[in-house]
């Protein structure tokens, strides 16, 4: 092995683990910090109307505490949660949290901004790694441990002084994944003890990973050891913030709810510093899929995933999970083909296994609001299950097997020749434009079948037709009406073919339905020629079926 280039941290020494073994089988308290984390990391911070807008679409969704920004900071921050409180904006179910840094004068400004608030949450923080606390504020643990005891005295005092107001404490040792964790439990336990909760009140001890260097296992250590050493385990709430730094918050955040952690921070889409934050949308609707009630609405994500994008001027990855534009999407042959026989065959499906399950897919994009038929999508890669797919959902048209695989070969010369993915149109139109031959050298004027009055058994058939620029009038008796078409169009000097395969079809449920017919004409060669043919009427579909692979053959003669 290599040397070590980059100073990891220590691994967390545990008599017991027993986080891998659980299951999660309750949701998390969720605390939204798009307004203060996510807002304060956007190249262009949004404006106060966009963040009363996007303050009332957290609340659509259904969190409960949403982190409003950092009072203390700014005026804009500070203006923002006076418009909160002073315009009555704020549900009554609703704890606004706001976040300060453990110094006198900051915190006496925070709770000028919260004056007369109904419920809130002050978040207050003091870095406590070893990197923090020396080479940057030139700390030791004593020194940092009393600035945090003594900003959480104060914090009593002005919540004291505010009886209306039910001020909750939130207590963040910052980048606690990088903090010697006997530290990290002792000024938590002590600032537990200077808060003084009453009975029931409970302080939320918030535990970030504020820069991802751990892997997510080694957090969930951490988090199951420190809830096993701390003192007022019952008079706390534990909380993770998981940064994305290794692209691992996800993983890292589910993980440390095996561990014991009971709430979560993060932001829609992980918007926040460097890498972002954990991805709130991701992680709830990961625990919806193992059948936890999450609290959470995403019923329209595509809705919600656009109107934060043009909220905050961020991007969401097409293939960003659950919310991106082709998460749901396959372009690949064999995935689109057992896409497409699941999808069919679904209800058969959620009978063997007793739940909802469908090849490649492994949530019903129904729960998000999303639908079928945008999930199959046709390029170079495509192949016959998503043409099959796309004509079933989009055009109500299910295609013989033989027709299918021919009109694949179309499509396929179609998406190497454009290099690009082809929509549903454009392979409606190909499949019109080669099978569906109604002008060519044969064009059906009109056709009358009529019982055979001498022969009941028989049908007569009377065909107007213009054949090579010539108008001609055709007469045949048969068994049916497509026989009589059939041997009527024998007067003419057509090459020698055989009608092999007819099938009929109806577009549509209701009265107004259309008929469709497929043949498969075969000439002297045994060559196989495709014809489709549209009408209300059964029969008039079906001799326009004829004439269209007629065309196709005559033209193909030449």
């Amino acid at each position: 092995m290599k040397e070590q280039h980059y100073s990891q941290p220590e691994p967390i020494a545990m008599a017991r683990r027993d986080w891998p073994s659980r299951t999660i089988e309750k949701s998390p308290r969720w605390n939204a910090v798009d307004l203060r984390d996510g807002n304060q990391a956007l190249p262009d911070p949004m404006t106060p109307g966009q963040k009363k807008r996007y303050f009332e679409l957290l609340c659509e969704i259904g969190f409960k505490e949403i982190e409003i920004g950092f009072p203390s900071a700014s005026q804009d921050d500070f203006q923002f949660c006076r418009d909160l409180i002073e315009q009555n904006l704020i549900p009554d179910d609703v704890t606004i949290a706001v976040l300060t840094q453990a110094r006198e004068h900051l915190i006496e400004r925070t709770f000028e901004a919260l004056r007369g608030v109904r419920q809130a949450i002050c978040h207050v923080y003091i870095a406590t790694s070893e990197l923090h606390m020396k080479y940057v504020f030139g700390k030791d643990r004593k020194q940092t441990e009393q600035i945090a005891l003594t900003a959480v005295k104060q914090i009593r005092e002005l919540a004291a002084a505010m009886p209306e107001s039910d001020i909750q404490l939130e207590f963040s040792p910052e980048e606690f994944t990088d903090t010697n964790l006997d530290f990290a439990v002792e000024i938590c336990d002590r600032v537990i003890e200077a808060w003084r909760p009453k009975p029931g009140e409970k302080v939320i001890l918030n535990l970030p990973a504020t820069v991802e260097r751990r892997m997510p296992n080694q957090y969930a250590d951490m988090i199951e050891e420190f809830i096993r050493r701390l003192r007022h385990r019952e008079q706390s709430v534990i909380s993770v913030h998981a940064h994305n730094d290794m692209g691992c918050a996800v993983a890292a955040s589910q993980m440390t709810l095996l561990a014991g952690a009971d709430r979560v921070e993060g932001t829609l889409f992980g918007h926040g510093e460097r890498s972002g934050n954990v991805d709130l949308v991701t992680l709830a609707l990961n625990l919806h899929y193992f059948g936890v009630d999450t609290g959470l609405q995403f019923k329209d994500i595509e809705g919600i995933r656009d109107e934060i994008i043009e909220l905050t001027g961020m991007p969401v990855s097409p293939r960003h999970p659950y919310a991106g534009e082709l998460v749901f999407t396959a372009f690949s042959g064999s995935h689109q083909d057992a896409i497409h026989k699941g999808l069919r065959g679904r209800d058969q499906l959620s009978a063997d296994f007793k739940a909802w399950k469908i090849p490649y897919l492994h949530i019903d994009p129904a729960d998000l609001g999303r639908r079928y038929e945008n999930f199959i999508r046709i390029n170079s890669q495509s192949g016959k299950g998503g043409i099959a797919h796309v004509l079933e959902t989009d055009y109500k048209v299910r295609l013989p097997r033989a027709l299918l695989i021919e009109f694949s070969r179309h499509v396929q010369t179609l998406a190497d020749r454009s290099s690009r993915e082809i929509d549903s149109r454009q392979i409606w139109d190909l499949f019109n434009r080669c099978y569906n031959r109604q002008e060519g050298i044969l064009i059906l004027d009109k056709y009358w079948p009529r019982p055979n009055h001498r022969e009941p058994a028989l049908i007569d058939g009377e065909v107007h037709v213009l054949y090579r620029g010539e108008k001609k009038v055709l007469r045949a008796s048969a068994a049916g009406p497509i026989a009589a078409f059939v041997h009527a169009l024998r007067e003419l000097p057509l090459p020698s073919f055989n009608l092999e395969e007819y099938e009929e079809d109806s577009i549509g449920d209701s009265a107004e339905a259309q008929a469709i017919t497929f043949v498969r004409l075969v000439d002297r060669e045994n060559r196989s020629w495709h014809g489709i043919g549209f009408d209300q009427n059964i029969d008039q579909a079906a001799v326009r079926a004829v004439v269209s692979a007629l065309n196709r053959m005559l033209e193909g003669e030449e």
